[in-house]
């Protein structure tokens, strides 16, 4: 008699799951359960930008804000069938921060179909309750650490887990709503980020060969072309905005070649003064620290010779990703996704091994080109993961019409229940997680705010509309901390001008430029013609453009400090200053 209330309180937890898994229910249980914790994040003002200033920037093209240049329908970094619509929204409610709204909406909608997947799945008790703990942590995780990267590979793995799930295991015949709603998330995903789209469709890709083989019928065969033709009509309506918008037309060539040539671990000096003898060893140095503003020196068609000496997938990046600790931490996710993987074949207990084998080994191949590529990042190993869990969660779902000759057979959803203290225990590892994650990584960047420095930097900008201030990979200081929802109240200075990206290349830039009546597109080498012009540098990064400007000039350069800011946001150790820079009398 005394373990019938352990009983019955164990019996009332396992019903409780069990009507959470009702197909009337599992819908709205989903959304509820992807919207809190985003709500949540954002009540406690917290999801932070972390890839500054690309973010940033981001969301300045977006909202029509960079340099002033107004509604331009086009970012840098994401294709137009995200951009334009986004862009549209700007121009109607000027004052909503669309673009960081557009990434937690996007976060929302793909864990609300993870859930619901893993929640009418066939998984047992005993393995739902754990992936559901692991999806909240995920989730938690990638509002904190908010990017478009994440945002991209989670909005693709979602689609792609909606269009599955009639495709893979049924002969789905005629269009369906989750078939629209699958295609219009990858469409949302690959347009925000292309790389992040076709590395998550990468990891899903050992689901086309299991229709192929084991479930072969048009319905499903149609899906997956149109997803193909989809993205290739993103990818195409992306290429012919960039090549025929005044300002833009040499921007995407641009990026293609200076990413071949950037991306990767840095080549010794002697292999880039092979490919242009002309430059020095700061030149070098220059290019490197992400200096370069001048197409005389670092242009196009540079960047495309200097790409061809890159090794983008190759052994001699290896020592670079080794020598990085996410690198070990992307080894252990993986191995713990294997885990998963071996756990989810022995509880549906029936001949998909396969198909989870082959998802694994997609993980695995994908963590090892990020490895041979040296791009093992923290923003892009958190999603990589989530869609070998996405992945996974997919091939755990059930046949509901199984017909023809080639349909999977139909199948039951295990029922065994989920023990309590392992429901327990599933909870408090996932807060574990999120709060670590929170402690260690979101709250020192939210940290930055405060920083002296940034308040002495604006103030300086503010202060001085007549002198435009250059930043040398600085402008971090007008972006640093600066919450996701509130950087739209932040208006961007008409005399401010960051450098060391690639909006060089943007008609923004362009015009912005011929506003301060700055010729041509060599921007650092006007700093000592002008006395209106200003940088803001680390005394090291100063030293590197005074050289640059005296070995370009031909004349010596001196460098005057203006303002000590203070210590810097992200590197508290070093000062950062304003400089004026003349040539000697």
């Amino acid at each position: 008699m005394a373990n019938k209330p352990v009983a019955d309180s164990r019996r009332g937890t396992q019903a409780r799951l069990g009507a959470l898994r009702e197909p009337g229910r599992a819908g709205i249980v989903s959304l509820a359960a992807a919207l809190v914790p985003v709500l949540l994040i954002c009540l406690l003002a917290t999801p932070i930008y972390p890839m500054s200033p690309d973010e940033q920037v981001q969301q300045l093209y977006a909202s029509g804000r960079f340099l002033g240049a107004g509604q331009q329908l086009l970012m840098p970094y994401s294709l137009v069938t995200f951009s334009a619509p986004i862009s549209a929204l700007y121009a109607l409610l000027p004052t909503v921060p669309w673009y960081a709204l557009a990434l937690l909406g996007l976060i929302v909608a793909s864990f609300a179909v993870a859930w619901d997947k893993t929640l009418r799945s066939r998984m047992s008790g005993r393995l739902c309750v754990p992936t559901l703990a692991l999806l909240v942590a995920l989730e938690v995780i990638s509002t904190l650490y908010l990017t478009y990267t994440i945002v991209a590979f989670l909005a693709v793995g979602a689609g792609l887990m909606l269009v599955l799930g009639r495709a893979a295991f049924d002969s789905p015949g005629g269009a369906h709503a989750t078939d629209v709603a699958g295609m219009a998330l990858v469409v949302a995903g690959y347009s925000l980020r292309p790389e992040s789209g076709l590395a998550a469709i990468a990891v899903f890709a050992p689901f086309a060969v299991w229709v192929l083989v084991r479930n072969r019928n048009a319905g499903s065969i149609a899906r997956g072309v149109i997803v193909v033709a989809l993205v290739g009509v993103c990818a195409f309506a992306g290429r012919f905005a960039y090549d025929h918008t005044p300002g833009w037309e040499g921007y995407s060539a641009y990026l293609d070649a200076g990413r071949s040539a950037l991306d990767y671990p840095d080549l010794p000096t002697e292999a880039v003064q092979a490919v242009e003898p002309a430059l020095s060893d700061n030149d070098v140095d220059v290019l490197y620290n992400w200096l370069f503003a001048d197409d005389g020196v670092f242009g196009t068609e540079f960047f495309e010779r200097l790409g061809q000496r890159v090794d983008h997938l190759g052994l001699s990046n290896l020592a670079s990703s080794l020598r990085a600790k996410t690198t070990y931490l992307l080894v252990g996710l993986v191995a713990l996704v294997g885990l998963y993987a071996w756990a989810l074949v022995r509880d549906l207990g029936e001949g998909r091994s396969a198909l989870a084998a082959g998802i694994v080994l997609m993980l695995l191949a994908s963590c090892g080109v990020l490895i041979l590529r040296a791009r093992v990042r923290l923003h892009v190993v958190i999603p990589l993961v989530a869609m070998g869990v996405f992945a996974l969660v997919s091939l755990a779902g059930s046949s509901e019409r199984p017909v023809g000759r080639h349909a999977a057979p139909a199948t039951t959803r295990a029922a065994s229940p989920c023990p309590v203290p392992l429901a327990a225990a599933c909870v408090v590892l996932a807060l574990a997680v999120s709060g670590g994650f929170w402690l260690k990584v979101a709250r020192p960047l939210a940290a930055r705010s405060t920083s002296p420095a940034i308040a002495a930097a604006r103030a300086y900008v503010d202060e001085n509309p007549d002198q435009l201030v250059v930043f040398g990979r600085s402008q971090t200081l007008m972006f640093a901390g600066t919450n996701a929802l509130a950087f739209e109240a932040w208006d961007y200075p008409d005399n401010m001008l960051p450098i060391g990206g690639w909006e060089n290349h943007t008609a923004p830039w362009a015009s912005f430029l011929a506003h301060w009546g700055i010729e041509g597109n060599d921007v650092l080498q006007q700093l000592p013609e002008r006395s209106d012009m200003v940088a803001v540098l680390q005394p090291k990064k100063m030293e590197l453009i005074r050289t640059y400007l005296s070995e370009h000039s031909g004349r010596e350069v001196e460098a005057s400090v203006v303002q000590d800011l203070g210590p810097g946001a992200a590197d508290p150790s070093v000062d950062v200053y304003i400089y004026r820079f003349t040539y000697a009398s």
